[in-house]
């Protein structure tokens, strides 16, 4: 498993509301979770989305996309 899939992972796991395992996580790593779970507010509460993207990076993003495009953002 590459570092993206890890972290694919564990956005999942944010995603149904579960921070356990992001508490190890780099910054760039966690903004990256933060961003795929749609978990800004929870995740990253001092840092704006655009700051993020920025900092995940365009390899990182384009990941992000293709693997995330279609999965629905949580609805609490």
């Amino acid at each position: 498993m590459n570092q993206l899939e890890y972290l694919d992972d564990i956005a999942r796991e944010a995603w149904a509301g579960d921070y356990t395992r992001t508490g190890t996580l780099s910054r760039g790593e966690l903004l990256y979770v933060a961003l795929a779970s749609g978990r800004m507010r929870e995740l990253a509460t001092s840092d704006s989305i655009a700051y993020a993207v920025d900092r995940v990076g365009p390899e990182w993003m384009a990941h992000m996309l293709q693997v995330w495009r279609a999965s629905a953002q949580p609805s609490d």
